[in-house]
């Protein structure tokens, strides 16, 4: 006993997430090794032996030769799903490697929007690698599996991989947009693993107690696994609203942590530069006409509800993003109200 797995919807989002080692916060006795990392009945299949998705993978049949002919699935700007990983999905053939891959087409919204990905660990992880892709299905940029970060379980949190970096849905001299965005895993990936905080540990630590000693368990990774995808994650500050995302002076550093590759190269570059998030904030081209009305209705709901503030840093953020009638629809809402 020790680790109990609850489903419960989070924002009437996301189901399925594993909250580990409750009974051991409530002190209800130790976790053995074989339960330690347990998960609900309808997600075990995404963490079985490395070995068994291996061969699920290998005799999955190939979606396709080219980008281009993946199935995408559109999403919109505040997406936010669990997905799961495993033989149900295409299989792609990339040059680091065969793989089950999630692929979406992306919004155009004329601005950078920040992007989440968390990947669930349990007895397996999916260890993730994403590909921007520009109208043209070229790579624009590669987020690798090593800027993916582990962060130990802490309440309702599990443990988990996660890397955050923006998406760039504006065409830019010199720069082209990011249309598509694929996750998939690389065969060097897959022959790794990830260390963890022992559960025991962490109960330790959140009842302030001594240090267990327990050793550290090692979690491999696999061609399976459950994926947290979430477009703009911190939405109740404003529309494109957290500033760490675009580079403020306590930005997190692991923020935007990409690599460049040329629009020739595959979907896994071998020299890549590292881009530095963005600086300071400028005004950009007057943006699409239906943006420019979405964010107006926004503002104008939102001083209705009284969210003066919240109103204000969607105005800014509005502003930032290429509104010229943001801060008069504003106005106006303050006016009429």
């Amino acid at each position: 006993m020790g680790v109990f797995l609850f489903d419960f919807t989070e924002n009437n989002v996301r189901n399925k997430i594993a909250v580990v080692f409750v009974a051991s916060l409530l002190g209800l006795g130790g976790c053995s090794s074989g339960d330690m990392l347990s998960l609900s009945s309808d997600t075990r299949d995404l963490f079985v032996e490395p070995s068994e998705a291996a061969a699920s993978l290998q005799s999955a049949p190939i979606c396709c030769e080219q980008l281009a002919q993946l199935s995408y699935k559109s999403i919109s700007y505040n997406y936010d799903a669990e997905e799961e990983l495993d033989a149900r999905h295409q299989a792609f053939t990339f040059k680091s490697g065969k793989s089950f891959v999630l692929a979406y087409k992306l919004p155009a919204l004329n601005t950078d929007i920040p992007v989440r990905i968390e990947s669930v660990i349990g007895e397996t992880v999916f260890a993730p690698t994403v590909a921007l892709l520009s109208d043209s299905f070229e790579v624009n940029r590669v987020v690798p599996a090593s800027s993916f970060q582990y962060h130990e379980l802490k309440g309702f949190s599990g443990n988990k991989l996660s890397a955050a970096f923006r998406i760039n849905t504006e065409q830019r001299e010199g720069r082209a947009r990011d249309a598509y965005m694929l996750i998939y895993t690389t065969d060097e990936a897959r022959s790794k693993s990830t260390q963890i905080v022992h559960p025991e540990r962490s109960r330790a630590k959140a009842q302030a107690k001594a240090d267990p000693g327990i050793p550290d368990p090692l979690i491999p990774h696999s061609a399976f696994g459950l994926v947290n995808v979430t477009l703009n994650p911190d939405l109740s500050k404003g529309f494109f609203s957290d500033e760490a995302w675009f580079g403020s002076s306590n930005a997190d550093p692991s923020l935007a942590i990409v690599e460049e590759v040329q629009p020739s190269q595959a979907a896994q570059a071998s020299s890549p530069t590292l881009v530095a998030p963005v600086g300071n904030r400028s005004l950009k081209k007057p943006m699409l006409e239906e943006t420019e009305s979405f964010y107006n209705k926004l503002i104008a709901e939102m001083v209705k509800q009284g969210e003066v503030e919240k109103a204000l840093k969607l105005v800014e953020e509005a502003e930032y993003a290429g509104s010229r009638t943001a801060r008069g629809a504003f106005i106006e809402a303050v006016k009429n109200k």
